[in-house]
């Protein structure tokens, strides 16, 4: 091989370095910089065709597939942690590790109570259930009985506002009405401070955010606001919704590694 020759394949090995290197200095920041910290989102937990009335199926997760996925959590030691520790670690700017989780349930469905409890309890697992307060003892809905039995077993009640409106269609006062009053009906209700909110439907804007942080909350959570909004914004926390796909467990470990929503995000934008 001529000098010539060798000096050439020389500098094409360093570049092939060079680029090595540079490849694998520059993925794990890019990891960092997609990661999600997870919040994730049930609904309903019931029998197949049992949903209450409304309810897509899509929004039911089966009381064998919620067993499945809290066991799959415990036995892979995933860190569950309460929603509100999980806002506070986020508004004193500490990094969420990886493999730590905030369970959540929207709507303060009665099988929650029935088949949700049970489990969590088994592994130990805190979660935040969301209770819109019209829906209190109504049919297919939490009693205040099975709210304080919820509380008394490491289970937080948030808002879900009064009635499950739709918040950015409302005007200031509708929305003072919808926040502050389910946070003093809960409070009153439960004996406890209520910290957290949940958007019905995800729904928000500047000025909702506001008036929740008025009213005493320490964040709030949304559905998936999308890749433009910042992942710690404590006021509008994405979130990912488990659903009868995520009886899969793969699909469910994908779900829970903290990079989908950005795999979510970019394929809603195509």
């Amino acid at each position: 091989m001529s000098i010539k020759r060798l000096a050439k394949n020389k500098k094409l090995l360093t570049l092939i370095a060079v680029a090595a290197v540079v490849t694998f200095m520059t993925i794990p920041l890019f990891l960092d910089a997609i990661y999600v910290p997870v919040i994730i989102m049930y609904h309903s937990v019931n029998e197949e065709g049992m949903e209450l009335d409304g309810y897509e199926a899509k929004l039911n997760v089966s009381p064998a597939a919620f067993a499945k996925q809290m066991k799959f959590l415990h036995e892979r030691n995933y860190n569950v942690i309460p929603l509100a520790e999980f806002i506070e670690r986020i508004e004193r700017g500490e990094n969420i590790p990886r493999m730590t989780v905030a369970i959540t349930f929207d709507d303060g469905l009665k099988n929650n109570f029935l088949h949700a409890l049970p489990v969590l309890k088994k592994y130990n697992f805190p979660a935040t259930i969301f209770v819109a307060t019209d829906f209190v003892g109504k049919e297919g809905y939490l009693t205040r009985d099975d709210i304080k039995i919820m509380q008394e077993n490491n289970i937080s009640i948030g808002s879900h506002t009064v009635s499950h409106n739709w918040l950015p269609a409302l005007d200031e006062k509708s929305i003072h009405k919808e926040l502050w009053d389910s946070k003093k009906l809960l409070e009153e209700m439960t004996g406890r401070e209520i910290k957290t909110l949940s958007y019905p439907l995800g729904g928000y804007n500047e000025k909702v955010k506001k008036i929740a942080r008025k009213a005493g909350y320490i964040g709030a959570v949304a559905t998936n606001p999308g890749r433009r909004q910042p992942k710690n914004d404590i006021f509008a926390l994405k979130r990912i919704r488990i659903s009868m796909t995520s009886d899969n467990l793969l699909v469910f470990l994908i779900e829970t590694s903290g990079y989908y929503a950005f795999i979510k995000e970019i394929r809603d934008e195509d």
